[in-house]
């Protein structure tokens, strides 16, 4: 391989990764603070990619109010969410089931208003560049620092503000976190709510480059659930790192070995748990 073909492998994983960093970030603060694997995220992500074809390519939204509006309404279905589960919070297999039934009605619902049919987002920016000898579109390069960008921004609201940091505690003592007074209903709130946006800016970004569907959810779940055990669940630094991990060999696997990739993520995957059960950064 040549250094200019490794380096467009390399770029593409990293963007990759980012984009997937964003949809699992969300997904692993949920676990953090409400100890639940949220199974209909993959279905909000769903619904935001399909819904940024319709504001940006039949109603003529521009594609940066499209990105916000979108936030905004998959963060509020993120609340809903919450709202649904938090009369069962604490008993897993209730909180199973009407995550999952959340996801299937989402998806269900998709379907009948949409269709089956997949839809095109048009390219928002025009041009390549050059970077180490390497082509490539400006719309991936702002793909890499919008992903970026948001990512570095949830870094900071978890580590440096208040509702992160009693995000943080409840993360790692609950129990001691609920004996300083930090509000469990609230700061689960305020993840679901930021779970949904990040998954929604994920999905809108990424739109331009890929055809969008409605059976989009399944996948990105099943991709969500694999990076987060892979980082270690409820670690938000492992979300991104995972995420990283995941597109790195997705971009070098099909690069290198085409349809075998699928196959080689997973052993590659099975044997990292057998070598660290717990994650990359996950706790005992």
């Amino acid at each position: 391989m040549s250094i200019s073909g490794f380096v467009g492998l390399l770029l593409n994983g990293t963007i990759s990764g980012l984009i997937y960093a964003l949809i699992a970030a969300g997904f692993t603060l949920i676990f953090g603070v409400a100890k639940i694997m949220f199974f209909a995220h993959g279905e909000i992500y769903m619904l935001a990619a399909v819904g940024s074809y319709f504001l940006v390519q039949r109603l003529g939204v521009p594609y940066p109010l499209t990105v916000v509006i979108v936030a905004i309404g998959t963060g509020i279905l993120g609340l809903l969410g919450e709202r649904l589960i938090r009369p069962l919070r604490g008993q897993d297999l209730p909180v199973i089931l009407a995550t999952v039934a959340l996801g299937m009605i989402i998806a269900n619902g998709a379907i009948h208003a949409f269709g089956t049919m997949p839809f095109s987002v048009p390219r928002q920016v025009g041009g390549t560049i050059s970077l180490f000898g390497v082509t490539i579109t400006l719309e991936r390069m702002v793909i890499f620092l919008a992903a970026a960008a948001v990512l570095i921004g949830l870094q900071v609201f978890i580590k440096w503000t208040k509702p992160g940091q009693a995000i943080r505690a409840l993360a790692q003592d609950r129990d001691a976190a609920q004996l300083q007074g930090v509000d469990v209903n609230r700061s689960a709130a305020t993840v679901f709510f930021i779970a949904g946006s990040a998954a929604g800016i994920a999905a809108v970004l990424i739109a331009p480059l890929y055809y969008v569907d409605v059976f989009l959810g399944t996948t990105a779940l099943m991709r969500t659930i694999i990076i987060v055990i892979i980082g270690g669940l409820g670690s938000f630094p492992g979300a991104i790192l995972g995420g990283l991990f995941v597109g790195l060999i997705d971009s070098f696997g099909y690069g290198l070995l085409g349809g075998l990739t699928q196959l080689v993520s997973f052993a590659l995957v099975v044997v990292l748990l057998i070598a660290r059960p717990r994650g990359l950064l996950g706790r005992e």
